[in-house]
C-alpha cells in the first residue's frame, strides 16, 4: 500500500486527506468545537440508576453523560457498584470519548488514555498490550518485555503499530514523556476547580501525523511553505523515521488530486463499483445497512462466479467507504447470496484484510441467521454527512420530499371545508408550483366554491417554499 497525506490550510478551513493507492480513504477537518480526547475535571450533576448513567458538567453547553461501565476509580474494579462510587456534586476526572451529536451531549469515560506516536498510556489500567497489526510473536513478546520493565506498576500501556520498526530508546523516551503529561494532568486536577480543562488533545494536523506517519506513507503534500517547515520540525522533534518526503505544492490540491470527486460520491446513497455492481448505504438511528447489488454486471462465466466477483469487489470498497464516511456503531452488510461456502469465506477474508487498514477499532461478529455480515466500528468524530449536510426542513430528515400532488389534495380539502368563515372570499397563498397542482382541474375549484359557498382567490408567492401555503381572508 502506498499512502499520501494531503494537507490544506486556509484562513477559513483546514483539512487533512489520506489517499491510499490513489483513492481517498479518509478526510479530517479542523474543528474548534472538537472535544474528543480532551480530559476534564468535571462535577457530577445527576445520577440516573434506571438508565445506568450519570450526567457530568465539564463546562460545555450540554452536560456530558457517563455510563456506569465507564466509571473508573484507581484501586476499584471497572463498572462494579459504579453508583456507590459517585455522589451528586462530586468532582471527577473524565475524558471525552465521543462528540456530542444531535440532542445528545458528549459521551465521557473515566478510563483515560493518553496517546503518543508509539504508545498509548492508560493511567487507570495495569496491563501491557500490543497492536494486533504486529503479528510476529517474537517481536510482540520483546516489546511487552521492555515496556513491562520500565513502566510503573500501576500504569497500563498499549504498544501501537509504529513500534514494529522503532528503536528501544524511542519507545522508552516516549513512555517517559507520556508519564510527564500524566503527572501534569494530576497536578492540574488538584489545583483547579470543576469544571475545567486539564488536557487538550492535539489539533487535527498533529493528530493525523501522529497516527499516519509510518512505513506505508510515501509523501506528505502541503499547500504552503510555512506548513512544510512546521511538519519538518515536528518530524525532527519526534525523531520519526520513514521513507516519506514532505513536499509543498501551492496549487489547488483538492482539484489536482480529485478529492472533491470522492467526497461528492461518498455523500450519495448509491456507490457504483468498477465492475458494474453497486452498493446502497442506508443509515438509521440504530445501525447502518449496506446492500450489495449486481447492477449492470452480468459476468462472462457461470452465475456463481459472477456473484463472487461482485461480492469480492464490494468487500474491498465497503471498508474504504466506512472510513471515508466515518460510519460507526452497528453495521450490517447484505452480500449477494453465494452457494459455494469457499467463496463466502474468501469474501469475508478479503473484507477483514481491508478492515485491518482502518485505524478505528472494528470487530466482525459473523454472519447472522438471515445472511447479513454483522460488524461494529468505533466512531468518535463527525463524518462527511454531519459536515456537509443538514436535516432537510421540508422532509424533516426522512430523505423524501413532499409530493406536490398529495399536498395539493390536502389544501383543496381544507378549502372545501371552510364554509364556517364569515367572509365571502377566501385567499390561498402558495408557491406557484403548488398552485399549478391546485388549479390543474377547474372542476375541483368549482366544487370547492360550491361546497364552501365562498369565492376562492389563489395568490402565487415565489418566496414561499414549495410546501408552504397560507389560507386567510
Amino acid at each position: 500500500m502506498e499512502r499520501d497525506v494531503i494537507v490544506e490550510v486556509y484562513p477559513w478551513e483546514s483539512r487533512v486527506a489520506i489517499v491510499e493507492d490513489g483513492c481517498l480513504t479518509e478526510v479530517f477537518w479542523a474543528n474548534e468545537n472538537e472535544k474528543v480526547g480532551n480530559i476534564y475535571k468535571g462535577k457530577v450533576k445527576d445520577i440516573l440508576p434506571g438508565l445506568s448513567c450519570a450526567f457530568i458538567d465539564i463546562g460545555l453547553v450540554k452536560n456530558a453523560f457517563l455510563y456506569a461501565g465507564d466509571v473508573t476509580f484507581p484501586g476499584k474494579q471497572k463498572g462494579v457498584n459504579a453508583f456507590d462510587l459517585l455522589k451528586s456534586g462530586q468532582d471527577i476526572m473524565v475524558q471525552v470519548k465521543k462528540e456530542a451529536f444531535s440532542e445528545k451531549g458528549a459521551r465521557v469515560t473515566g478510563n483515560l488514555s493518553i496517546p503518543g506516536h508509539f504508545l498509548v498510556l492508560l493511567p487507570f489500567q495495569t496491563e501491557v498490550s500490543v497492536s494486533r497489526k504486529i503479528t510476529c510473536d517474537e517481536r510482540r513478546e520483546y516489546l511487552k518485555d521492555i515496556v513491562e520493565k520500565n513502566k510503573p506498576e500501576n500504569i497500563g500501556v498499549i504498544l501501537r503499530t509504529a513500534c514494529l520498526e522503532a528503536e528501544d530508546n524511542e519507545i522508552l523516551t516516549e513512555l517517559q514523556e507520556l508519564m510527564k503529561v500524566w503527572e501534569d494532568i494530576k497536578r492540574c486536577y488538584r489545583e483547579s476547580k470543576a469544571p475545567s480543562l486539564l488536557y487538550e488533545d492535539m489539533d487535527v494536523l498533529e493528530r493525523t501525523l501522529r497516527d499516519y506517519l509510518d512505513r506505508d506513507t510515501s509523501r506528505v503534500i502541503v499547500n504552503n511553505e510555512k506548513l512544510k517547515d512546521k511538519i519538518n520540525a515536528y518530524i525532527k522533534e519526534k525523531n520519526l523515521q520513514g521513507n516519506f518526503s514532505v513536499q509543498c505544492d501551492e496549487s489547488d490540491l483538492s482539484l489536482k488530486y480529485g478529492l472533491e470527486k470522492y467526497i461528492k460520491k461518498s455523500l450519495r446513497r448509491k456507490v457504483w463499483l468498477k465492475n458494474g455492481g453497486y452498493l446502497i448505504f442506508d443509515r438509521t438511528e440504530a445501525m447502518t445497512v449496506i446492500d450489495v447489488n449486481s447492477g449492470k454486471y452480468t459476468g462472462k462465466n457461470d452465475f456463481e462466479e459472477t456473484i463472487y466477483r461482485i461480492n469480492a469487489e464490494a468487500a474491498v470498497e465497503i471498508p474504504r467507504q466506512l472510513r471515508l464516511r466515518s460510519i460507526g456503531g452497528i453495521i450490517l452488510v447484505d452480500f449477494i447470496d453465494m452457494k459455494d461456502k469457499n467463496n463466502e469465506e474468501n469474501v469475508i477474508t478479503i473484507f477483514k484484510n481491508e478492515l485491518a487498514k482502518d485505524k478505528a477499532h472494528t470487530r466482525v461478529v459473523g454472519v447472522t441467521g438471515l445472511g447479513f455480515l454483522e460488524m461494529t466500528r468505533k466512531k468518535s468524530r463527525y463524518g462527511l454527512i454531519e459536515f456537509f449536510t443538514e436535516e432537510c426542513p421540508n422532509c424533516n430528515g426522512k430523505g423524501h420530499t413532499v409530493r406536490l400532488f398529495a399536498l395539493a389534495c390536502k389544501v383543496k380539502r381544507e378549502l372545501a371545508h371552510m364554509g364556517y368563515i364569515e367572509n365571502d372570499e377566501i385567499i390561498c397563498e402558495a408557491h406557484p408550483q403548488l398552485l399549478k397542482y391546485i388549479t390543474e382541474n377547474k372542476k375541483d375549484l368549482d366544487y370547492i366554491e360550491k361546497h364552501s359557498n365562498k369565492k376562492i382567490r389563489l395568490k402565487g408567492n415565489p418566496n414561499f417554499s414549495l410546501t408552504d401555503y397560507s389560507i386567510y381572508t
